[in-house]
């Protein structure tokens, strides 16, 4: 199954979700998926994957080996990043309604496939 696939099943079960972009730490989109017209997801991809770049780059890669998921919340949304090996990320965007404790799950149950996908 593609991590295309793995990702729009995971999509299509969470009320509000907005998208879905997986990127290298350099912000380069390898893979995006959105909902409707959600014209922002690579300017916030693009944003988050600055962070996580710049926490690797910048002395703090011990400090991220660690962390699996980190979860950023805003006025309209929510975004989850999902840090995978390699220097890759995944950012999955939510409105601020959605049921983010789902989403983590359900991410969390996909993980050992798409880890599989990226090998």
């Amino acid at each position: 199954m593609s991590f295309e696939t793995i990702m729009h099943g995971v999509l299509d079960r969470i009320e509000g979700a907005r998208g879905w972009a997986f990127l290298a730490d350099d912000g380069e989109i390898v893979f995006r998926q959105t909902v409707g017209d959600f014209e922002t997801l690579p300017l916030l991809a693009a944003y988050h994957g600055i962070t996580v770049g710049n926490y690797r780059r910048f002395g703090l890669r011990s400090l991220l080996e660690n962390i699996r998921t980190i979860v950023c919340t805003y006025d309209e949304a929510v975004c989850i990043l999902k840090l995978f090996p390699e220097n890759y990320f995944l950012v999955l965007v939510l409105a601020r309604e959605s049921n983010v404790g789902y989403a983590l799950w359900l991410l969390e149950q996909a993980m050992p496939a798409l880890l599989e996908e990226i090998g």
